[in-house]
């Protein structure tokens, strides 16, 4: 991780009331960030985001699978009702952070950021269990009841 992030994180935590470093960069990667920059927060918030982004992606195809890869055919041909009521759910909730961070794309405020991320870790944390049951599903399908063919003649 970047000494800056280390740094100036510490003061950030305290002022804004934020989720320690090592938790969100457990679940956000933030050892990804690479580049030095007098806007701590907006880096972040921003690689936070990008994990939600890929989120949607993936829900996106599962939600329209017309070009799904293969690997998830299985899935998608036993998907039930609560697997797609999770997968809306899901992608409400990371769909309406994308949304709420289009506002912090246009003018910068150190005090909003620091909200953003205290927001996207509150609904990842609040979401990951929903997220794991939809993997664990994706991973072993529910087999489909085949119906026995009859001639009725």
């Amino acid at each position: 991780m970047l000494p800056q992030l280390t740094k100036d994180y510490p003061a950030l935590q305290v002022k804004y009331g934020l989720p320690s470093l090592s938790a969100l960069n457990r679940d956000f990667e933030l050892d990804k960030i690479d580049v030095e920059t007098e806007f701590v927060p907006r880096t972040i918030r921003k690689c936070m985001m990008d994990k939600m982004v890929n989120c949607l992606n993936f829900f996106d195809m599962l939600l329209t699978p017309q070009q799904a890869p293969r690997i998830y055919l299985p899935f998608l041909q036993t998907m039930t009702v609560a697997d797609k009521q999770k997968l809306e759910q899901l992608y409400s909730a990371f769909g309406t952070l994308s949304v709420e961070c289009l506002a912090l794309e246009l003018d910068y405020s150190e005090q909003k950021e620091a909200e953003m991320i205290t927001r996207i870790a509150q609904v990842w944390g609040e979401q990951r269990g929903a997220f794991t049951a939809l993997v664990s599903h994706i991973r072993n399908p529910t087999p489909m009841q085949r119906k026995e063919k009859s001639y009725a003649g």
